[in-house]
């Protein structure tokens, strides 16, 4: 494997001002989110059923709130564990990971949208799509410098990648099948990532046992 920065790509500057940039977004991104729980002027409000309303109108924008910022954490950890392999970034790489924050930077305003029209498909579909995006992104990036070896840093396994591109692909899977559920009428499509947890706890388990199986084979 080559370390030279001229194979690799190297496009004159530091890894530690892409790594500030990417995680200066998600973490803009994930604070913005919460601006979508909006609560009306205090002189509108007279009485405690008026209260008890507002936190029962508000409850579609927190579970949205809580979905969206969970999800970017765990985008967000997996990109930092991608960042930790490599010792390089080359072009592709880096245009990669433009498009990435450029849809990363828009979950506030499809989160806020589809929490503002719980009840409505449009919306959604377009946190739905968002989302894809996001981890669709994620996901190119983790196959394209598990193919680029010139990226990583001496000693990277490639077990390491066997097992963090099925979990990296979850999210966009359910994101697609989100999408189909809301073309089906479902506005409550965001819940299919309740399923996130026990699928990846799923892959680990299955990753497990096949590590142990060729541990016990014979060389």
């Amino acid at each position: 494997m080559s370390t030279d920065p001229a194979c690799a790509g190297w496009i004159g500057f530091s890894k530690s001002r892409f790594e500030a940039l990417t995680d200066g977004i998600f973490g803009i991104a994930m604070t913005l989110l919460v601006l979508g729980l909006s609560v009306p002027a205090v002189e509108t409000i007279k009485t405690s059923t008026e209260i008890m309303e507002i936190l029962r109108s508000l409850f579609p924008d927190f579970v949205h709130y809580c979905i969206a910022f969970l999800l970017l954490h765990g985008m967000w950890v997996s990109h930092h564990g991608l960042s930790q392999k490599m010792q390089f970034i080359d072009h592709r790489f880096l245009h990669l990971n433009s498009f990435l924050l450029l849809s990363v930077a828009v979950i506030p305003f499809s989160t806020s949208f589809a929490g503002d029209f719980p009840v409505s498909i449009i919306p959604a579909m377009v946190l739905e799509i968002n989302l894809l995006a996001v981890g669709g992104i994620l996901l190119a990036q983790w196959i394209y410098v598990a193919s680029t070896r010139d990226l990583l840093r001496p000693g990277s396994r490639e077990d390491d990648f066997s097992l963090a591109i099925p979990i990296t692909a979850v999210i966009p899977a359910l994101s697609f099948c989100g999408i189909v559920a809301a073309m089906l009428g479902s506005p409550w499509s965001m819940g299919i990532y309740l399923l996130a947890p026990p699928i990846i706890f799923v892959i680990k388990r299955i990753n497990n046992m096949n590590g142990s199986e060729n541990s016990l084979s014979p060389v």
